[in-house]
């Protein structure tokens, strides 16, 4: 007697990124129907579901896929649900496991089935088979009899999804990518989406989403249902893996960068960032035409727009039942912050759940204190990872993919703001040397100009005067009122301050001014009893020297911008930013967005992701205090990436080795 294995399947075609057998809107429009139920009856069907393996390198074999954990495999619950030939919910078949093992693996009263959660008997090597059984489907008379099923393990909330049908079910968002269940952590999956051959109705390069049900397969007894063709169902983890190693050995003092001192990179977490407040539990994908969105593409459109003419990246794999992208819900958002004023001119940082606060993108930006709490006030998210003498353990990412029309247009966007990056935040400690002083208690200090092509540091008490030095707008009367004598002033004083320009002081000019830059400014409220002027070439009389007053002063804050920016590391804080290249990635050298094709970046399901740091050593970039989003800057790059991608069974995304 032949052995069906229906769960293992579904899971194998989940973790391969797609179902052999999965439905297509193709198909539902040609009404596969299988009929309806003449009387109350239960039918039975011979599963396996199999999950695809964490895969990886950009020509694919075998040994581009990572075969799961016991815990990325493991089967707390289980929903079969079957819909009709219009898409609609038929039934559902709810499971529940005690253990994952061969013996005991159901609770009283439920479906017995082979589990065999670490290994990988599938000749094709990206799969892992998890699960086999024969699966009861309960019809009432004058039900639709089943045409497709879909298989969701370890769902998150899923009443909703039971209920829904198929095309509202590809609508469903959730925003983890784990599920806490009896003290344990599982992994939510389910059918993968690719573009394949359907086996009913023999049509190539349709996209699969549910698994087609033939009357064959529906068997009228468990054990006609054994020897009846096996319904296989590939499912796929909704989290991308992502592994970030760095050892302490690999952090060297930056003794090149600064006069003066000798700067030590200390990390303390990592984590992705700009990545998708929420994610499809069903893997998605759309195209936009001339401002129009298509979500349900066909191969063709796709493949022009990730592989034209055939010189692109394999994104697709038929026989693998899976592919190797995707579209997140932000993928067509085409709303990217430049810098992190973006963020913080319209949402309250610090007190996220002011009312009439709304976050103003579909990407989150993390700032240090998210990062080092692990919190995002509005969106579930993974702890951190924390820097323990290296970085070792894995972070599970919601997908988050971006059209590469969004990172090639630098006009609109930020292109280093519009990709998935991993950020390393840290503190720096300060050394100096040659009798120069040191910084402050807390740790903060300035970058400011350079000298000998290296940058100047000052601590918080040297860098008023150091920037007043150099201001040319400012001014005080050292004659009299009838005979004024106009000085500029070169020396620090109460009412000087160095600060991030305010909104108001950048809207004068409209200048964008990047997160970490703070600029000698006068504070409005400390303007001193006997006056400071400055030249107002557009004032009426003689005099062109007016008084400043709290009514002009944003004018004067806007002028005394081309006094030039210091680089403020409030307490030390400092990131560094990674790009994490997707299989698409296409460049050598230094990194040039505008030059990236399609599919170079970004957080695909089911892939597994490695960045090995080789060595720390440059400059971090500032961050100015803990509540600055992280939004990467363009204007510097501080690193060079030699990558390699590799995404596994979970499919392997090779490794990118970084130099920082």
């Amino acid at each position: 007697m032949k052995k069906i294995n229906f769960l293992f399947g579904a899971l194998a075609a989940l973790a391969m990124g797609g179902a052999v057998t999965a439905c297509s809107d193709d198909d539902l429009d040609k009404g596969i129907d299988n009929g309806v139920a003449e009387v109350d009856q239960t039918r039975y069907l011979n599963v396996t579901i199999s999950n695809p393996k964490q895969g990886g390198s950009r020509a694919t074999t075998d040994a581009d896929f990572l075969t799961a954990s016991k815990d990325e495999n493991f089967i707390k619950t289980l929903y079969f649900v079957f819909y009709d030939a219009n898409g609609d919910v038929v039934c559902n078949y709810p499971l529940e496991f005690v253990n994952n093992t061969n013996t005991n693996n159901v609770g009283p009263g439920q479906t017995e089935g082979e589990f065999n959660p670490e290994g990988n008997d599938q000749s094709a090597g990206s799969v892992d088979k998890i699960w086999t059984s024969t699966v009861p489907v309960n019809l009432s008379k004058g039900q639709n009899l089943p045409s497709y099923v879909m298989a969701f393990v370890n769902p998150i909330t899923p009443n909703e999804i039971l209920t829904s049908s198929l095309s509202d079910v590809e609508k469903i968002l959730r925003n983890a990518v784990t599920v806490s269940l009896s003290n344990a952590t599982y992994y939510p999956m389910s059918n993968s989406v690719y573009y394949g051959t359907n086996p009913i109705t023999g049509e190539s390069n349709v996209r699969m989403v549910a698994t087609p049900i033939t009357t064959a397969q529906l068997a009228k007894d468990p054990d006609e249902a054994k020897d009846n063709p096996t319904v296989e169902i590939y499912v796929e983890r909704y989290a991308s893996k992502i592994n970030l190693t760095l050892d302490a050995n690999k952090i060297s003092a930056n003794e090149t960068d600064v006069n003066d001192y000798t700067l030590t990179f200390v990390p303390t977490y990592w984590r992705p960032n700009a990545i998708d407040e929420t994610t499809y539990i069903v893997k998605h994908y759309a195209l936009q035409v001339d401002g129009t969105i298509n979500s349900q593409p066909t191969y063709s459109d796709l493949n022009d727009r990730l592989n034209p003419n055939g010189n692109g990246w394999e994104w697709n794999k038929d026989e693998k039942y899976r592919s190797y992208w995707a579209c997140s819900p932000s993928y067509y958002e085409n709303s990217y912050p430049k810098v992190s004023d973006n963020i913080q001119d319209v949402y309250n940082v610090i007190n996220p759940v002011s009312s009439d606060n709304e976050y103003p993108y579909s990407l989150h930006y993390f700032t240090y204190n998210e990062i080092a709490n692990s919190t995002i006030n509005t969106v579930a998210t993974s702890p951190s990872i924390k820097y323990e003498n290296g970085f070792s353990a894995p972070f599970y990412s919601r997908e988050t993919t971006a059209s590469s029309e969004s990172w090639k247009n630098s006009d609109d966007y930020n292109p280093a703001a519009v990709v998935a990056s991993a950020v390393i935040v840290g503190k720096y400690t300060v050394t100096p040397k040659n009798g120069k002083p040191a910084v402050g208690a807390d740790g903060t200090f300035y970058l400011y100009t350079k000298t000998g092509n290296k940058w100047n540091l000052y601590n918080e008490t040297d860098i008023v005067g150091a920037m007043a030095s150099k201001q040319q707008v400012v001014l005080e009367n050292t004659g009299t009122a009838d005979d004024p004598v106009y000085v500029r002033v070169t020396t620090a004083n109460d009412y000087f301050v160095v600060e991030h320009p305010s909104k108001e002081v950048r809207a004068v000019k409209n200048t964008v001014t990047a997160g970490r830059f703070v600029a000698l400014q006068i504070d409005k409220t400390k303007l001193p009893a006997g006056g400071i002027y400055y030249y107002d070439a557009e004032a009426t009389g003689e005099n062109k020297y007016t008084l400043i007053t709290e009514e002009n002063v944003d004018d004067v804050n806007s002028d005394l911008l081309s006094v030039g920016y210091a680089r403020k590391y409030g307490k030390g804080l400092a990131y560094f930013s990674i790009p994490i290249q997707h299989l698409g990635f296409n460049q050598t050298g230094e990194l040039d967005y505008s030059t990236a094709r399609a599919g170079s970046f970004g957080l695909v399901r089911n892939h597994v992701y490695t960045i090995n740091i080789n060595s720390i050593s440059g400059l971090a970039t500032a961050l100015r205090d803990e509540n600055q989003p992280i939004v990467p800057p363009m204007d510097e790059q501080t690193y060079y990436i030699s990558a390699e991608l590799n995404v596994l069974n979970w499919r392997l995304v090779p490794p990118q080795n970084v130099i920082l």
